[in-house]
C-alpha cells in the first residue's frame, strides 16, 4: 500500500508533469496506490478555491472522478484510533523541538496504522517518524 501525498497528486494534474513523477507512476501497480481523507481535503480545498477565484469548476470535477472513478475503494479514512495516534505523533515532534502540521501528523498515523509507505515530495517534514517513504520526485536509477 501506497498512499499519496498532496503535492504526488497534485503534480500529476500540471501540464507539465515533472518526468521522473510520470516514470514513477508508471512502474507503480494502480491498485497498490490509495489516497487519504486529508489527502482528498487539502485537495478539495485547493479546488474549490480555484472555483471560488476563477468560476471554473474542472479542478472540483477533477476531483470528483479521482475519487470515484480512479480511486474508487481506495481512500483510506482517518477514523478508529488513527486519530489518537496523530495526537500522539504531534505532541511527540513538538517535545523535540520539531513541530509537524495537522495534515501531515494526520498523513503520516494513517500511513503507521496501515503499515503503508508514503509518497510524498516533503520526505523531510515525516523524518523521525519511522514512516516508511518514497519521493517520486527523485530519479530512480
Amino acid at each position: 500500500m501506497i498512499v499519496l501525498d498532496t503535492n504526488v497528486i497534485s503534480e500529476t494534474s500540471r501540464m507539465a508533469p515533472d518526468a521522473n513523477v510520470v516514470e514513477w507512476f508508471r512502474k507503480q501497480e494502480l491498485l497498490d496506490l490509495y489516497l487519504c481523507g486529508p489527502v482528498v481535503m487539502e485537495q478539495s480545498f485547493g479546488a474549490e478555491r480555484f472555483l471560488n477565484k476563477t468560476g471554473s469548476d474542472r479542478h472540483v470535477r477533477a476531483l470528483d472522478h479521482l475519487i470515484s472513478k480512479q480511486f474508487s475503494g481506495r481512500v483510506v479514512e482517518f477514523a478508529g484510533s488513527i486519530p489518537r495516534l496523530a495526537g500522539k505523533l504531534r505532541a511527540a515532534r513538538e517535545r523535540i523541538g520539531r513541530p509537524i502540521s495537522l495534515p501531515d501528523a494526520m498523513i503520516a498515523s494513517i500511513c503507521l496504522a496501515h503499515d503503508a509507505t508514503l509518497a510524498t515530495r516533503n520526505v523531510r517534514d515525516f523524518d523521525g517518524l519511522d514512516l516508511k517513504l518514497v519521493n517520486p520526485f527523485e530519479a530512480v536509477a
